[in-house]
């Protein structure tokens, strides 16, 4: 059976259940596909960045999170220095581009 059959599936069931309209439904399934083909297209993980970050940097990452910037997906890394200094360092999930 086809993986997106039995998403098909459910979302026909909950619209049923819901009165969900076959539009809303089928948005509902773009919106899945497209989460899924971004996190295809990074080639750079949020844990691959973060070790990145810290091994060129010698610190400790405190905080990362991946954002949207410009229409590319950017991993957001902050840095703590063993001095206590802190800074942010960006990280392009699709070319691995450190700034």
């Amino acid at each position: 059976m086809p993986k997106w059959r039995p998403l098909l599936l459910l979302c026909a069931l909950l619209s049923a259940v819901c009165g969900m309209t076959q539009a809303q439904a089928q948005e509902l399934i773009d919106r899945r596909q497209q989460r899924r083909e971004q996190r295809v297209a990074d080639v750079v993980s949020l844990d691959e960045a973060v070790q990145m970050a810290q091994s060129r940097y010698r610190a400790k990452a405190v905080r990362a999170e991946t954002v949207v910037s410009g229409g590319r997906r950017v991993h957001r890394i902050r840095l703590l220095s063993p001095e206590g200094k802190v800074w942010m360092v960006r990280v392009d999930a699709q070319t691995g581009a450190m700034h």
